[in-house]
């Protein structure tokens, strides 16, 4: 009865129907959370609820790595959570457990920016009901959900400054993680190889070149993401240059 949580089938295809109906359900569980917490949920539920969700998302990654090591079928090289999303995932209810508005500022450039775009183009090869399949969906849309969480439920703002904090920190996290995937032969981060399958990254160029490229969008994408957060000062700012 497990085989059809646990073993491995291989069946999942990008923009297939599976792929288009998880998507969808993705986006209605990200839009039905923030709207409950914007319209109906306390102070004291807004951080309850998500603290739950976000919990809830990293126990389904942790269960991945138990599950793999106690079975005896964990590889260094793909099963650590060393992916962005993943260790997002770990992270996300320690910053609403412990109100990180700072770590928060950081992550939400890296979460809208680089995880996001995963229920476009997923990485996914195991269909539903494959616990991997659940696993993958659940922590990319609730990581999501967290990095709007901020704003749209807690009043949280983006700064200049947290877009400087959070490419400085992308790129120590790519400096730590680089020789990692050295060492174990993996690919975390996709820092060493392209990921598989049709993504985004086959219209950056071959590796090492796309690393380069992915840097002058990933400064592109922070700045142009934090502007809305400074509209107002900017349109006051034109309007009395005009008159």
């Amino acid at each position: 009865m497990l085989d059809i949580f646990l073993k491995d089938n291989g069946n999942f295809i990008n923009y297939g129907s599976e792929h288009l109906i998880a998507f969808t359900l993705c986006i209605l569980f990200i839009v039905g959370v923030l709207y409950a917490s914007k319209k109906y949920w306390t102070t004291d539920q807004k951080f309850r609820y998500i603290i739950i969700i976000t919990i809830l998302a990293a126990s389904s990654q942790l269960f991945k790595v138990f599950y793999k090591w106690n079975t005896g079928i964990f590889h260094p090289h793909e099963d650590f959570p060393l992916h962005l999303c993943n260790m997002m995932t770990l992270l996300m209810p320690f910053i609403f457990i412990f109100k990180m508005r700072i770590a928060w500022g950081i992550t939400f450039f890296w979460i809208l920016a680089g995880c996001a775009q995963s229920i476009f183009t997923p990485t996914l090869t195991e269909s539903m009901p494959h616990y991997e399949a659940i696993r993958y969906w659940l922590v990319h849309s609730v990581i999501i959900i967290g990095a709007l969480y901020g704003f749209v439920a807690l009043g949280w703002r983006i700064t200049w400054l947290d877009a400087g904090r959070s490419i400085l920190g992308l790129n120590i996290l790519a400096a730590i993680i680089y020789p990692i995937n050295v060492m174990l032969g993996s690919n975390y981060m996709f820092l060493n190889a392209k990921p598989p399958g049709p993504t985004f990254y086959d219209l950056l160029g071959p590796w090492p070149g796309y690393i380069v490229s992915l840097e002058f969008i990933v400064i592109s994408l922070f700045l142009v993401m934090t502007i809305p957060f400074y509209w107002n000062a900017i349109k006051n700012y034109l309007t009395a240059k005009l008159t």
